[in-house]
């Protein structure tokens, strides 16, 4: 027979399955069973995870990992993880004891050169609060602003500062320095400091794949002595348990650089002693500098270096350096919505832009610059305050959007609303710290301290009640923090609403300087000081207060002295950016 002819009979009454031919399989209830569960486990698993990890909030629906990608790309994670819960990411066991609240003493500050508060600090409290009028009433309802700082809701940006606050203290535990950025404002620990190290963080590390990390300067059991930092967080969604300072950091600040840390400095441009590694060497250390302040001529090889002076806020400055970044991260389909920087960034450098410009004022007062001005106008939509409305530069150098206006009151009555803190604490609130050099063989250095003080003297007096005692809390503060000079700036309003300032220069008996030298520098800093046009000094007098200390005249601590001087200044906007640089020139040419 033919092949093609060939058929094949399957066995009918065998168990056998034939040879050849195509037969389907047997039908198996449990093998049904079996495919069904586990194919479908797949599915079902892949449906919850993309119901379960969506970013939650109005600013941001789409699918996430529910895990950190940062170890590939950081902005690998910004796009794809979900951002950091409310609660605490887990840490190694090892690092917990590095992330307990640190209480800090004037005597053991281990990698902070700032000393405790005098006393716990509580301050007003919120945008209403602020209002009261009467430290009275600020002591009344003290700490509910800081509170509000604390456990407020997080929002993306603080979910993001945890997150890198979580990875940095790990690495730095394993002794993996390199890759990370270090971002830090000037120690004065300013609105405008705090947010552009920031807003210099979030960007850099979300547009530039920059691993990079701010770090708060003031020690976080200082940050109630500025309530209006605390009312900017607030108004972010930061509380301040996500914000890095010195004292949580496992290694001192010198080793960073030996571990592969670099620097970015934003609102100065000279990094502090404390971060400069022994041999004294920063070359390729730094980063970025993005600053207003006169340029010092450093770190040229830096590769982002910006420093533009005037300009109202180094907030503006940094602003201006990522808005093309964050333009385009704002031109997908989504909009602001589908963009990697939330909301809360811009709200932030606003509200320092506010407090820095007085308003975003170019007049009466103000210290708007057109830079300033650009930035305000790209970040002012972004912001809940503007509630869709837009607005451009030149509308801005003629009117402030009643919103800002408003917000500009509540931060400007925040930050003057100190009259609770004690002398000692209103010196320590916003002070810088120099070491300037001389012409003097018998003291070639000597520490000089500003403080900048919301504060009137003779309301400052009226409250501490006589010179004396005001004088003995000085005092206290020029030797606890071992200064050779103190000035003491004040800055407040008139009754009819008019800036003013006022400068009161001590000169201390002890450290660097015996009583014959003191005298001398006194001298020769008030002949400077009083000659200079630009500071415009005159004499103070205010009725009932025109008693001070004459040049022969000492007071003294613990035997020690001091000489004094003080003046009304008629140039109401020379601020410490203008006294610094005149007291370093008089301090260098001291014999």
């Amino acid at each position: 027979m033919p092949h093609s002819q060939v058929a094949y009979t399957p066995l009918q009454n065998s168990r056998t399955p034939p040879r050849f031919g195509l037969q389907l399989p047997r039908f198996r209830p449990a093998c049904l069973v079996f495919t069904l569960f586990f194919g479908s486990v797949p599915l079902i698993l892949l449906i919850l995870a993309l119901v379960t990890f969506i970013t939650p909030g109005s600013q941001l629906m789409r699918p996430c990992l529910p895990f950190s990608l940062n170890r590939l790309s950081t902005s690998a994670r910004t796009r794809l993880s979900c951002p950091a819960r409310l609660q605490a990411p887990a840490l190694p066991l090892s690092l917990t004891s590095t992330l307990k609240p640190i209480t800090l003493s004037s005597t053991a500050r281990p990698y902070s050169t700032m000393p405790a508060p005098d006393k716990e600090v509580k301050p007003p409290v919120s945008s209403a609060d602020v209002k009261a009028g009467s430290s009275g009433e600020a002591a009344k309802t003290a700490g509910r602003l800081q509170a509000g700082a604390d456990e407020g809701t997080m929002g993306r940006l603080a979910g993001f500062l945890e997150s890198q606050k979580s990875e940095f203290l790990a690495d730095l535990k394993d002794g993996k320095g390199k890759g990370w950025v270090m971002v830090m404002g000037n120690e004065a620990g300013d609105l405008d400091s705090l947010a552009s190290s920031i807003a210099f963080a979030q960007l850099a590390s979300s547009l530039l794949a920059v691993r990079t990390i701010p770090l708060s300067l003031t020690p976080s059991s200082l940050m109630s002595l500025r309530p209006e930092n605390l009312l900017a967080f607030k108004n972010a969604h930061i509380p301040l348990s996500v914000l890095l300072h010195p004292e949580t950091l496992p290694v001192p600040t010198t080793d960073l650089a030996s571990l592969g840390v670099r620097f970015a400095l934003v609102d100065h441009n000279r990094l502090l002693p404390q971060f400069v590694p022994s041999s004294g060497d920063t070359t390729g250390l730094v980063h970025a500098v993005i600053d207003h302040h006169d340029d010092e001529g450093l770190y040229e090889d830096a590769e982002i270096r910006m420093i533009k002076v005037p300009t109202g806020s180094a907030s503006s400055l940094v602003t201006k350096h990522f808005m093309p970044q964050w333009q385009a991260a704002l031109a997908g389909p989504a909009g602001a919505a589908g963009s990697p920087i939330p909301n809360e960034l811009a709200t932030l450098l606003m509200s320092a832009q506010l407090i820095d410009t007085h308003g975003l004022k170019i007049k009466e007062g103000g210290k708007a610059t057109p830079v300033d001005l650009d930035a305000a106008a790209f970040l002012y939509p972004l912001t809940p305050w503007a509630a869709g409305d837009s607005v451009t530069s030149s509308s801005l150098s003629t009117s402030t959007p009643k919103p800002l206006a408003e917000q500009n009151s509540l931060l400007s009555e925040a930050k003057f609303n100190v009259s609770y803190l004690s002398t000692h604490d209103l010196l320590l609130r916003d002070y810088k710290e120099y070491t300037l050099p001389t012409a003097s063989s018998s003291f070639p250095n000597l520490r000089v301290g500003l403080s900048t003080v919301p504060l009137g003297l003779k309301d400052w007096l009226e409250r501490d009640g006589d010179w004396p005692t005001y004088l003995a809390a000085a005092d206290k503060f020029t030797v606890e923090r071992n200064l050779d000079v103190e000035g003491v700036l004040t800055t407040f309003k008139s009754k009819k609403g008019n800036s003013k300032r006022e400068l009161l220069l001590l000169v201390r008996v002890g450290g660097a300087l015996d009583d014959k030298a003191a005298k001398r520098v006194m001298a020769e800093l008030e002949e400077g000081l009083a000659g200079n046009e630009e500071l415009g000094l005159e004499p103070w007098e205010k009725k009932g207060w025109k008693r001070f200390l004459k040049r022969e005249e000492r007071h003294g601590l613990d035997g020690e002295g001091r000489y004094g001087r003080v003046w009304t200044q008629g140039n109401a906007g020379a601020t410490r950016k203008k006294v610094a640089p005149i007291m370093r020139d008089l301090v260098a040419k001291l014999q």
